[in-house]
């Protein structure tokens, strides 16, 4: 008897619009074991291409096609479509195209990632390196109907979370402008020479200082007056929050502690600088 866990697949759910190379070349460059093709169910007219590209998946002996329809144009549709293709696939590494269907498709399949734990992914187009391939005319003359959007409240970093995020940053960049060299100083603290050759980030210590130069309101509410008391302030609040969260890295080098930023760290002090 095997015991071993089962393997995932790799799915993709695909909203099929019109677009071609934009949804096949994900489904081969990502190997997907199965895709989950999501076609609008109110269509009339053959679309050649995405005829091609079903029949061609369903051809392939190595990929196992299923068809599913919605109105993509309809947000709660699509979401639930797309959240339903999500959850029968349980277990697996699911990914979700957001590249065809309509703008709607796209927004109502990112709400479905967000909800599940499942990879939106975006296949972005090429317009060529003299932008040959720019549309010469707008893809749409006509408006059937404006309507507003539902929106959904999305947790933002708080701004002293920002702010030590882009301190962190500030650091990085400045230890990567100096190359690996090591502090000189002959008073310097040797593990600390030894740990910023080596490593490209923002000490604890740093960080404690910054804190306390800052007089953020942890600190400045704070009774504590000891160096100690100053770090676990600082783990509390910011660290352990951070690491949790996935938007830092920490690393002991020495004695010492140093943060960098994670992708996911760096994104977010993308999207939220304005914070700070």
């Amino acid at each position: 008897m095997n015991d071993d866990p089962p393997v995932a697949e790799r799915v993709q759910v695909v909203p099929l619009g019109f677009e071609y190379e934009r949804l096949r070349r994900p489904i081969f460059e990502w190997k997907a074991d199965k895709v989950v093709a999501v076609a609008y169910d109110d269509s009339r007219a053959a679309v050649p291409y995405l005829d091609r590209l079903v029949a061609e998946l369903a051809a392939n002996e190595r990929i196992e096609l299923e068809r599913r329809e919605c109105d993509i144009f309809d947000l709660y549709d699509t979401l639930g479509t797309v959240a339903a293709a999500i959850d029968d696939h349980e277990g697996d590494d699911v990914y979700v195209n957001l590249s065809g269907g309509s703008k709607i498709t796209a927004i109502a399949g990112m709400i479905a990632c967000m909800a599940t734990g499942a990879t939106p992914i975006y296949a972005r187009p090429d317009y060529g390196p003299a932008a040959e391939r720019v549309p010469s005319e707008p893809l749409h003359d006509a408006v059937e109907r404006v309507f507003s959007l539902p929106t959904y409240p999305i947790e933002s970093p708080s701004a002293t979370h920002v702010a030590f995020l882009r301190f962190i940053d500030e650091r990085e960049r400045e230890v990567g402008a100096e190359g690996d060299a090591t502090e000189t100083d002959a008073t310097a603290d040797a593990d600390a020479a030894d740990a910023r050759g080596r490593y490209r980030g923002a000490s604890k210590k740093e960080l404690v200082e910054f804190a306390r130069a800052e007089r953020f309101r942890f600190v400045a509410e704070s009774s504590a007056e000891t160096e100690k008391g100053l770090y676990r302030l600082l783990d509390r609040h910011v660290v352990d929050p951070l690491e949790s969260k996935g938007y830092v890295d920490v690393a002991k080098v020495g004695r010492r502690k140093y943060l960098s930023l994670t992708e996911a760290g760096r994104n977010t002090l993308r999207a939220y600088r304005h914070l700070a």
